[in-house]
């Protein structure tokens, strides 16, 4: 099955089945949190090689609105809004477009898996610890290709930076600031081989490059790189009218003060129902994370990394073993062009720390790990967050073409209306193929 054959499929299925699906962060969020055992075109994050599936077509969204406190009668813009897309040129003939060549771009995302090493101050002196600029460029730029034969190759690039400036909060317009420095740049690529057989598969691997102020640095500065793999395969299960698709991960992820080893595998399954999709996955995951002289500060509601000691570091040490389940649903209720979603993950993990005997944290200032234990823990209950527990949200499809993604915000049916604060959705997201 060429890549044309599996965009065709995808596309007579639309939202109701197995196969290339064009999707939203909205949709991931509202039913399943993640998209390892889906194939949509959020998973050209994964792998840039998938890129080639989703040609032609617009994305954007207002981003995440996670206030869950306003006061009554205001309200807030939701963060990092993103808008974007993906254009090909086929060389091929009506009856098959391959080769291809692709382009595409998307401003405004956030990586959460590389941006969560940033801390929130830099403190390099007694003096007070100087705040890490958030990253202004946030760029991701595609480039690939399929062969005659359909497999299919992709390189992704992605540029977080912000140097020598920074928002002042006062006017809302950026002013300079010599020790404002922030980056993430991060270059990987992936392949995606389709098989005869209704199987295919796929891997990329990815490098990348963490650093901050207040100082600025030169890329290879330190030697702090992070290290990025994936890898699964989709296999047809004709008899359930799905496909069968095992997973496997790995980070091995350093910044300064931060050396974070992270693995995950698991198996799921994704079946074509009657006016609907369905899809669950169980995980293994593995988690290490040693940290030196970073630490929360109360008094300043964020995170520290103290470089005054970076050559004698004292490691603390946090472990995580164990597994997640996620689910995620949707169908279509009383018309063609709409659809509810549902879905959640549940991580349950082991935990243990192990805080160095030399750090001496002060009132107020923890690190990793506040002492020495081990403990349960679980992903984030309610916070209204992407990694919390469920999540519920409605699309709207007008012919194929233009789609809406709605995630509703998990406390609107607990919410007093004539007061009028909170939110009704948390995001929304919209594609247009062409």
């Amino acid at each position: 099955m060429n890549l044309r054959t599996a965009a065709a499929f995808g596309a007579a299925f639309g939202i109701l089945g197995v196969g290339s699906a064009f999707a939203t962060f909205a949709r991931v969020e509202s039913m399943g949190k993640n998209t390892t055992y889906i194939m949509d075109d959020v998973s050209i994050f994964d792998n840039p090689a998938n890129a080639n599936l989703y040609s032609n077509y617009l994305i954007g969204g207002f981003g995440s609105y996670t206030d869950n406190n306003p006061a009554i009668g205001e309200n807030s813009d939701p963060k990092h809004p993103t808008f974007g897309g993906i254009f090909s040129i086929s060389f091929g003939d009506d009856n098959n477009p391959d080769p291809k060549f692709t382009i595409g771009g998307l401003f405004g995302r956030v990586n959460s898996d590389l941006a969560m090493y940033l801390p929130q101050y830099v403190k390099s002196s007694e003096k007070d610890a100087v705040p890490v600029p958030e990253t202004v460029t946030n760029f991701d730029g595609f480039l690939g290709g399929t062969f005659s034969s359909g497999d299919a190759w992709g390189l992704h690039i992605y540029i977080a930076h912000q140097d020598g400036g920074d928002l002042d909060a006062e006017s809302g317009t950026y002013q300079p600031n010599s020790k404002a420095y922030a980056s993430i740049v991060q270059a990987d690529g992936g392949l995606n081989f389709q098989m005869g057989s209704g199987t295919s598969y796929e891997a990329s691997f990815g490098l990348a490059r963490i650093q901050y102020g207040p100082d600025h640095h030169n890329f290879f500065d330190d030697g702090d790189f992070t290290f990025l793999a994936k890898a699964r395969a989709f296999f047809t299960l004709e008899a359930l009218d799905g496909e069968l698709v095992p997973a496997l991960s790995m980070k091995l992820a350093q910044a300064p003060g931060i050396d974070d080893k992270h693995a995950q595998a698991g198996m799921g399954i994704n079946i074509a129902m009657n006016r609907g999709f369905f899809w669950l996955g169980a995980d293994f995951i593995w988690n290490q994370m040693k940290a030196h002289d970073w630490y929360y500060d109360n008094s300043k509601a964020g995170w520290v990394y103290d470089s005054r000691n970076e050559d004698d570091p004292h490691w603390d040490k946090r472990s995580d073993i164990g597994g997640k389940i996620s689910f995620g649903i949707e169908r279509n209720i009383w018309w063609d062009w709409f659809v509810i979603r549902v879905g959640g993950q549940k991580a349950i993990l082991y935990t243990d720390c192990d805080v160095n005997s030399n750090n001496k944290y002060s009132a107020g200032q923890y690190g990793i790990c506040k002492d020495d234990g081990t403990f349960f823990s679980t992903n984030p209950l309610a916070d209204g967050t992407a990694d919390d527990h469920v999540g519920f949200g409605f699309g709207i499809n007008i012919e194929e073409r233009l789609k809406i993604d709605v995630t509703v915000a998990e406390d609107v049916l607990f919410r007093n209306p004539f007061q009028g604060e909170g939110r009704i959705f948390s995001r929304l997201d919209a594609t247009y193929s062409f």
